[in-house]
């Protein structure tokens, strides 16, 4: 009988965090509503680490990389809580962006 995690590391279906994808939805949305907000790809970047560390993981089933099973039909206190953490990353950035530092942030 074999141990968990050994054997073949690629024995499952492959998988993602779906609040990636909410997080850039969301992003995209309020990007139009505040334009003075830079959006260049390494402040996004941030905004998504930000946002994505203080919000709960939800991992998906994917298939060829096309995600399978979506989130239909949040909850509305979930919409409200990815709203509130990605206003407050999109805040942070704003305040201190990083987008003329280099990758180890100097």
């Amino acid at each position: 009988m074999m141990a968990f995690g050994e054997g073949d590391a690629m024995n499952h279906l492959p998988f993602k965090n779906y609040m990636e994808d909410v997080v850039g939805d969301m992003l995209t949305r309020l990007a139009a509503q505040y334009p003075d907000v830079c959006m260049c790809d390494r402040c996004r970047t941030d905004m998504m680490m930000i946002a994505l560390n203080n919000l709960p993981p939800c991992y998906v089933s994917t298939h060829k990389g096309n995600v399978l099973k979506r989130v239909e039909g949040m909850e509305p206190q979930c919409e409200v809580e990815i709203l509130a953490e990605t206003l407050r990353a999109m805040q942070i950035v704003n305040g201190q962006p990083h987008h003329e530092r280099n990758e180890e942030g100097i």
